[in-house]
């Protein structure tokens, strides 16, 4: 049998040289590398903004579809709510009754504007 001692090997004092070729090689590779790998993120992001914005397009076109139909709905509800038949058996129903044609009285507004709103009229004056 033989027993072994190891000794302790000090390298502390050992300076690593720089490998200034293989440098340049990771340079070259960086340099060409960056650029396509930036190319190849936006040209990703681009994609998945055009099918974001598809999307919403899409729901926005629904949306407007159902808001038509919806409007259309309402002005049919309005319509038949306002239609002279719907009024008059409304009108019936609340106690009213039609009018007599000869108890209506027209009446022609003026001729001067200024005597619809109740002003004295207008006279020249000239200054002294």
């Amino acid at each position: 049998m033989y027993y072994t001692q190891k000794k302790p090997i000090e390298n502390a004092h050992i300076v690593r040289e720089r490998d200034r070729r293989r440098f340049r090689e990771l340079l070259a590779v960086l340099s060409l590398g960056a650029p396509i790998g930036f190319f190849l993120l936006l040209f990703t992001w681009q994609n998945l903004e055009v099918i974001r914005l598809g999307h919403e397009a899409t729901r926005l076109q629904k949306s407007r579809k159902e808001i038509e139909d919806a409007n259309k709905a309402l002005q049919l509800d309005l319509d038949r709510l306002t239609s002279l038949e719907a009024v008059q058996q409304k009108a019936s129903t609340l106690g009213f009754a039609p009018t007599d044609a000869r108890a209506i009285v027209t009446v022609a507004p003026p001729s001067n504007p200024d005597a619809a709103a109740g002003a004295p009229p207008r006279t020249s004056r000239s200054m002294r």
